[in-house]
Order: structure tokens, then sequence, then C-alpha cells
């Protein structure tokens, strides 16, 4: 009598703990779907609203940028029609610089080519290739940041408020629109912040709007 009083009592303790550590068990996997959930929802977030890897960088002496309202900004124009010239290196082929050009020529921009050996590797190795935009494979003595997919060096002569020369320096993994995005700076615009367009810095949320880009606008 006493043996089946306490097995039964047992019994019942044991089904009773045991659904508190089912429910408790329960509770933890619940826990840990939403700590799962909210990391992979702040990671998304980073990634495509904040994390500049995808981003792009562009350096100039000039430190003035006129404010034009919902449009790109312009730094200057062209002293003269620039030469565009292909680097040895450059992780892009002859077919995608041609195909970036044919891009920019339909907003209204006109382009020289170099196809001359001598001319090509003197203008390559100059820091400051007067008339010429030249595209490079980016380098360790070349400072750009971790994160940045290309960087365009140009430079602006304060006297004439002109663009004398431009370089471009890429990464090996090319992404679509970047180099057409990097023209844009070697034409004189600046980073501008709206989705899907050419020049907004954030790779992820660029495009192919040329809003304010045509020559006839600016």
């Amino acid at each position: 009598m006493f043996w089946a009083l306490f097995i039964t009592k047992l019994d019942i303790l044991t089904k009773y703990y045991m659904r508190k550590i089912g429910k408790l068990v329960l509770k933890g996997i619940c826990a840990l779907l939403y700590l799962i959930l909210l990391v992979g929802a702040w990671y998304l977030c980073l990634s495509t609203y904040a994390c500049p890897a995808q981003g792009t960088e562009y350096v100039t002496n000039h430190r003035r940028a006129p404010a034009v309202q919902n449009l790109p900004s312009k730094i200057a124009p062209w002293d003269h029609t620039p030469t565009v010239i292909l680097c040895e290196y450059a992780p892009v082929d002859k077919d995608q610089v041609h195909r970036a050009i044919k891009f920019w020529e339909r907003l209204g921009y006109k382009f020289l080519h170099s196809q001359r050996s001598d001319i090509r590797t003197e203008q390559c190795n100059r820091s400051q290739p007067t008339g010429y935009i030249t595209i490079h494979l980016v380098t360790t003595d070349k400072p750009m940041s971790p994160t940045a997919l290309a960087k365009t060096h140009f430079y602006v002569n304060n006297d004439t408020n002109k663009i004398e020369w431009a370089t471009i320096y890429m990464r090996a993994d090319v992404k679509k629109t970047v180099l057409e995005h990097e023209f844009g700076h070697a034409l004189g615009f600046l980073h501008f912040d709206r989705i899907n367009h050419l020049m907004n810095d954030k790779w992820e949320l660029s495009g192919w709007d040329t809003t304010g880009l045509e020559s006839n606008q600016r």
C-alpha cells in the first residue's frame, strides 16, 4: 500500500516537473529564435544602409561644391576633351571601358582615345597626367579604404576652375556601374544621395538613374 502510494506521488511529481522543464525549454528555444531573427535583421539593415563595404571614394583639391537643389553637385568642367587611357594590369578590359565611355557620350560628353603604347606607359606612370583620365588597378602604395570598391582622384585648376586630369583606381572585383560611377567623378561629379542614382556613394543603393548628369543641364 505504502509502495503503491509512493509510486503514484512520484509519478505525479515527475509529470509536474517535466511540464515545468518542458515550458522552460520551449521558452529558451523561442528566445534563441528571437535572438537569431534580431541579429539577422540588424545585419541586413547594416549591410543595406550603413555598411561602407560597397562604397566608393574620390579625392580632389577643389573644396567648393556648388549647391544645386535636387541635382548632383558638379565641381567643374574639363579644360578640354580628356583622353582615356587603360593602364597595364587595370581590372577592366577595353570593351568595359568602351561601354562606360558610350554611356557618358549618350549624356553629351566627349572623350578621346589613345592606343599608342608609348603614350599609355608615360601617362600611366605620371602622378598628374594632365589632359588624361587614366584607369589603374589599385596598389598598396595608393591609400584606399579597405571597404571601398574604387577611388578617383581629379585635379581642378583653381585659377581657371577647370579639371586638368583624373586617375581612377579600381579593385580586381569590379561590380556593375562602378566604372561608370568613377567616370562621373572624373568628370567632376560628387556623390548624390538618391536611391538608384548612378552617383550614390553606396553601391547597393545605386543604379542607372542619370538625373542631373546630362551635359546640357550642367
